[in-house]
């Protein structure tokens, strides 16, 4: 099967609700390094992008991206490249819940270009933003073989806990595997350390998905991210949270070289220290 990836990082937005975000843009390009090195993917599309002559390639770039061009590079992925193979995305920014009158809640992803009318602390409507039950009927149409989901956003866990993920991404159901995993429980924000580099739970997934935590087999499947994220946020604000379905799904994979040299430099480091 063929493997493609869509990487978003928003850290720029109009609406004053929504303050710009330090660490996406460094986020989704460590996400995207990796994948693209370590992962067996035809393809790791960044958004937003811009191209770096000294590399000769496209980075990440901390620019405002709208909705149609999210929604333009998601149908592409999910109903053109990734059709009968295996789709992988990532996305950092700010996710929200919208509550009505009624108190129906719906859940968003936000773009640069989303407007959000909020009243009290509650988000009451919104414009432009990424709507999940639109992702689902996206995903609907769409024929992959199985799909992993990280999101790197606050009140992701909305997503999980509330059931908000079998009410609007049904779709889900129907593939053959399928992985998703929320930065945080759904009354927790996805938090960043302004020391860091990273946000706190990317930061763990970029270590998760480091050659010393393949073990033998060289592999790094969804299951064993998700354990080792787990265990490196306790203690933290936030509580990494899943949804899966079906079995096991290979993320990256590594030469045994780079493993025992990564081993080997890990003890000598250790030795060093003592």
């Amino acid at each position: 099967m063929a493997q493609y990836a869509l990487v978003i990082g928003i850290a720029e937005y109009l609406s004053p609700s929504l303050p710009s975000l330090s660490k996406t843009t460094n986020d989704a390009e460590a996400i995207a390094l990796i994948l693209e090195k370590y992962g067996d993917f035809q393809s790791v599309q960044r958004l937003p992008q811009r191209w770096n002559k000294d590399k000769n390639g496209y980075e990440m770039a901390a620019s405002k991206v709208n909705e149609d061009e999210i929604g333009q590079e998601l149908r592409k992925l999910l109903l053109e490249k990734a059709k009968n193979n295996e789709a992988l995305i990532y996305f950092s920014g700010h996710g929200f819940i919208t509550s009505d009158t009624l108190g129906q809640q719906e859940g968003f992803l936000a773009t640069s270009n989303c407007q959000v009318e909020v009243k009290g602390n509650q988000i009451v409507a919104q414009r432009y933003a990424i709507s999940l039950n639109k992702l689902n009927k996206l995903i609907g149409e769409s024929q992959l073989s199985s799909l992993v989901v990280l999101l790197d956003c606050c009140h992701s866990g909305y997503f999980l806990e509330r059931e908000l993920v079998q009410q609007t991404l049904t779709a889900f159901r129907s593939l053959r595997d399928y992985f998703l995993i929320a930065a945080c429980r759904h009354f927790e924000q996805a938090a960043a350390i302004k020391s860091e580099e990273y946000s706190i739970f990317t930061s763990a997934v970029v270590k998760g998905l480091a050659s010393k935590n393949a073990g033998s087999s060289g592999r790094i499947s969804s299951d064993r991210l998700f354990d080792f994220v787990s265990n490196k946020l306790i203690g933290s604000i936030q509580e990494a949270i899943r949804m899966s379905f079906g079995g096991p799904i290979i993320l990256v994979s590594y030469p045994q070289l780079d493993i025992i040299w990564d081993c080997f430099y890990n003890k000598g480091h250790q030795r060093k220290n003592k």
